[in-house]
């Protein structure tokens, strides 16, 4: 090749570089730079503490300012739930859920109401009216529906006005950008303690926009924020059994940008619902939630309530396989042993569950507890085979 050739290509390669090499980058103006700095967090920075609205178990929940997700199949109790949740904003326990702070009261006065915001995109006007007004005031013990004088709703105590402190709202005609709008306008206006979004689907076209979703999560967050409410967004799993995972590209959005995470299901056999503290970045409960609807048709706890274990997928299991698990492929083997196996990786979700598990176990002959005549230690064993002592 000669020498005008291989110029010929040099200047091509040279140009070629040139057309791919980025953009100068400019300096950031002391503008940008002091916007930066102003979000810088220290161990010296003051901060207001954080806000719990309400706790179960003990363990504080529905905090201001966060987003809160209550998930779970269709016809799952989403909505039972957040009836009860509603109830517990006008008075101070509703089931299981509590004021935080109630119990620690020590002169007898009530604590004052929540304001509640409940945006309904899902059910028809008549349903949101009948859970208003069948469902959440009977729930606050404080009031009854009469259905002889026409009227809706009667004190029968010492109340707050309803109408001054729940606001709901149904939006399911409307289109999604003007559903958007009203909720930025009712949040921002009501200025609620506490709003519910059932469900943040219907701000949206489509669950699979990626950019819809991070625009959505990015407008409820600010929302939250700006007006030092707990936002509550309700929002269905995939329909697959096994799939506890929320729907589309919303649902991965709101699972890593929501603060917990409820999730909601019916032991169809049992027509008992129960309520699972899945995630939390504070504190996660350990004990479930459980109720059933009785013939006022209004939730009734049955706390004592212990469903038939699963395994870690979440999946059914007997109890002969669950402590056939937990003894891994042993005969016997140290209480202490088989729980900590049975609770780490055989799905049993606490330690009251475990006990009721065993109880059912050994009436059943499928284990059976002995004490070493020494030690006195405790060991486990699956009958027709005999303890190592």
């Amino acid at each position: 090749m000669n020498d005008e050739a291989l110029n010929l290509v040099s200047d091509r390669l040279s140009r070629r570089r040139q057309a791919v090499t980025p953009a100068k980058q400019t300096e950031p103006t002391q503008e940008e730079i002091d916007d930066l700095f102003l979000e810088r967090i220290t161990p010296e920075t003051a901060l207001p503490p954080m806000q719990p609205l309400f706790r179960m178990f003990d363990v504080p929940c529905f905090y201001r300012g966060e987003l809160v997700a209550d998930c779970g199949k269709a016809k799952s109790g989403k909505t039972f739930f957040l009836s009860i949740l509603m109830a517990a904003c006008l008075t101070e326990k509703a089931l299981a859920l509590e004021r935080y702070g109630h119990t620690d009261s020590t002169d007898g006065t009530d604590m004052k109401p929540l304001r509640v915001l409940w945006i309904d995109t899902e059910q028809s006007q008549q349903s949101t009216q009948e859970i208003l007004r069948d469902r959440i005031i009977p729930l606050t013990g404080k009031g009854h529906t009469d259905n002889t004088d026409g009227t809706d709703y009667k004190s029968v105590g010492p109340v707050c006005a309803i109408n001054d402190m729940l606001y709901a709202f149904n939006l399911r005609g409307l289109g999604f950008e003007k559903r958007g709008k009203m909720v930025d306008v009712a949040i921002r206006t009501i200025r609620p303690d506490i709003c519910i979004i059932d469900g943040i689907k219907d701000l949206m076209t489509d669950i699979n926009d990626a950019v819809q979703a991070t625009l959505l999560m990015e407008k409820l967050m600010a929302l939250a924020q700006d007006t030092n409410c707990c936002i509550v967004c309700v929002f269905h799993q995939n329909k697959a059994e096994q799939d506890r995972n929320m729907r589309g590209s919303i649902g991965t959005e709101l699972t890593n940008k929501a603060f917990e995470v409820f999730q909601c299901e019916m032991v169809k056999d049992k027509d008992i619902f129960k309520v699972t503290h899945t995630f939390s970045r504070k504190q996660k409960m350990k004990h479930c939630f459980s109720y059933r609807i009785n013939k006022e048709g209004l939730p009734q706890d049955v706390s004592d309530y212990t469903e038939q274990p699963r395994d870690a997928q979440g999946r059914w299991q007997s109890l002969q396989k669950l402590f056939s698990t937990a003894m891994e492929g042993r005969n016997q083997r140290p209480f202490g042993e088989v729980m900590a196996i049975a609770l780490k990786k055989c799905g049993v979700i606490d330690a009251k569950a475990y006990y009721a598990y065993l109880d059912q176990a050994i009436e059943q002959g499928i284990v059976r507890k002995e004490v070493h005549p020494e030690t006195g230690a405790t060991w486990l064993e699956l009958l027709d085979n005999a303890l190592p002592f």
